[in-house]
């Protein structure tokens, strides 16, 4: 039963998670699409981007209905919103991969690039991969971004 259990445990439990450090990077999540403030991740590639089916009214900002004509994935598996003028995040800005022993941040041609642990890369549609590490600070955009994102690996710790 300890075994059956455990391997529950595994089906449930994201592999990896970027948690929120910012009020921002807290606010660019969409209300009520995780029980927490974080954004898990249970399969890879994991790929991030910007929400673009905002809009106002009376009550404030919203995010449109997505309407999917044909069963496709969306473009991302989280949508983010960056409110205001300062466009940090792109519409598909950048992915988590896994591989056998490691994980790795591919960009998908943003254009203000990503900072990790405060060294910017990519940007203006340049591409670029870097291995992530436990713990590693993320921030979507130039190095002054306020969306910042704490990376952690969950999978591996013992039980």
């Amino acid at each position: 039963m300890i075994n059956t259990k455990k391997n529950i445990i595994k089906t449930i439990m994201p592999k990896a998670v970027l948690l929120p450090l910012t009020k921002e990077a807290t606010n660019a999540l969409v209300k009520g699409q995780y029980q927490h403030d974080l954004i898990p991740m249970m399969d890879f590639p994991f790929k991030v981007g910007r929400e673009s089916r905002l809009d106002t009214n009376d009550n404030g900002l919203f995010v449109k209905l997505r309407l999917i004509r044909t069963p496709s994935k969306p473009n991302n598996d989280i949508y983010l919103i960056n409110e205001g003028r300062d466009l940090q995040i792109s519409k598909e800005h950048f992915q988590i991969e896994r591989t056998s022993s490691e994980y790795i941040l591919k960009d998908r041609g943003s254009s203000n690039g990503t900072t990790i642990n405060d060294i910017t890369y990519g940007g203006e549609k340049e591409v670029f991969e870097k291995v992530l590490n436990d713990g590693d600070i993320i921030k979507i955009g130039t190095n002054q971004s306020l969306f910042k994102y704490q990376f952690l690996i969950l999978e591996d710790l013992e039980n």
